[in-house]
């Protein structure tokens, strides 16, 4: 019987859906905060609509675009993705933050160049592996160099939380490449060293490891962060306290509107809240994840594929940081967290998946 799943549809229903939910839920979590910091309750909202009108743009371009210029102009497209990554770290533009430098100041805004660089990465595997496939060492050394290149510049923004997250997407589009198994393996391990030691060389990472195994034991501070998840989360119930009725948003849950977004969805809109956000996600997810596997040529294949798995990762890592399951590190949910070019990026990226299943469809068509 033929399926009457259209993914191309299920894409962009959901990734507008998960995007106003984001606008809702960013005014919930920020308003508060941006009231006592700007002076404007709306601060942060209307630079989230603002993006999201951008982002219907840019997703109808991904969704009309020849497909093939990607693969024609995917060195340049890694190349900008390199030098966009290298910029944050002249002084005078790269723009600091707890710690970390991950922004390039434009003046009149900022803005996360890993957002682009990871999506970046995966459209040049897609397109160099379409060609090359990694059936041997030989041919997986140009794959592995790029990511690496591209990891090794967000490790040192410091963003670990990135950098598990594309470092994941490129194991995943080597295998899926066709790397042999042995070889699979052996990167397999070699990554599961990497992360104890990058882990070791930071003595804030094993505060937060820590941290994460008993927050209680210092809940002012490393664990400070978690525990008021908790507390969000715990207070929520089935059905939540109420749309716009967050305690946590009142300056007790660092980073509300941004990487614990999730959290305030759990404590206003309870655990039904989450389960219908989750849902969403799920219907995205599995929409690209046809799309992969329908796709009539390696290259859609492999560009569905890695686009996909970035989405998934990263809502997969937020998800588990916010309700505890693994340690804490900062990253935010796709489409809903507050960032303007977060939000532009993905939804560029759902129209490139509309685009490939709008393709696959006229294919199959009789």
């Amino acid at each position: 019987m033929k399926s009457t799943f259209k993914p191309q549809w299920a894409i962009l229903i959901s990734t507008v859906i998960l995007s106003l939910f984001g606008i809702v839920m960013i005014y919930s979590a920020s308003s508060y905060s941006a009231k006592l910091h700007y002076n404007d309750a709306y601060f942060f909202v209307k630079k989230q609509a603002i993006a999201f009108g951008a982002g219907l743009v840019v997703m109808i371009f991904g969704c009309v675009m020849k497909l093939e210029w990607l693969k024609k102009f995917r060195w340049i497209i890694y190349i900008v993705s390199v030098v966009l990554l290298a910029i944050v770290f002249i002084p005078g533009v790269g723009s600091e933050s707890y710690g970390a430098t991950r922004w390039i100041n434009l003046g009149f805004t900022t803005f996360q160049p890993s957002e682009i660089a990871k999506f970046g990465l995966m459209i040049f595997l897609a397109a160099y592996m379409a060609d090359n496939p990694p059936v041997n060492f030989k041919k997986m050394i140009i794959p592995l160099l790029a990511g690496c290149v591209i990891c090794l510049l967000i490790i040192m923004e410091p963003n670990m939380s990135i950098t598990m997250c594309v470092g994941m997407a490129l194991i995943l589009m080597l295998y899926i490449g066709g790397s042999p198994k042995k070889l699979f393996v052996l990167l397999v391990v070699l990554v599961a060293v990497a992360i104890p030691l990058l882990i070791i060389l930071e003595p804030y990472r094993i505060k937060r490891i820590l941290a994460f195994i008993n927050p209680w034991e210092n809940p002012k501070d490393e664990g400070y962060q978690l525990i008021q998840s908790y507390y969000a989360l715990g207070s929520g119930g089935l059905f939540g306290v109420g749309l716009f009725r967050s305690r946590q948003k009142y300056l007790f849950l660092p980073f509300a509107e941004s990487d614990f977004i999730f959290s305030v969805i759990g404590e206003e809109l309870g655990l039904v809240g989450c389960i219908f956000t989750i849902a969403v996600f799920a219907v995205l997810i599995f929409a690209g994840i046809q799309t992969a596997v329908r796709a009539q040529n390696r290259y859609y294949s492999l560009l569905a594929a890695g686009l996909t798995s970035i989405i998934a990762l990263q809502t997969l890592i937020n998800i588990a940081v916010v309700s505890g399951s693994i340690p804490p590190t900062g990253v935010p949910l796709p489409y809903i967290s507050a960032g303007g070019t977060s939000l532009m990026v993905f939804m560029f990226v759902s129209g490139i998946l509309y685009n490939i299943a709008s393709v696959t469809n006229r294919q199959l068509s009789p």
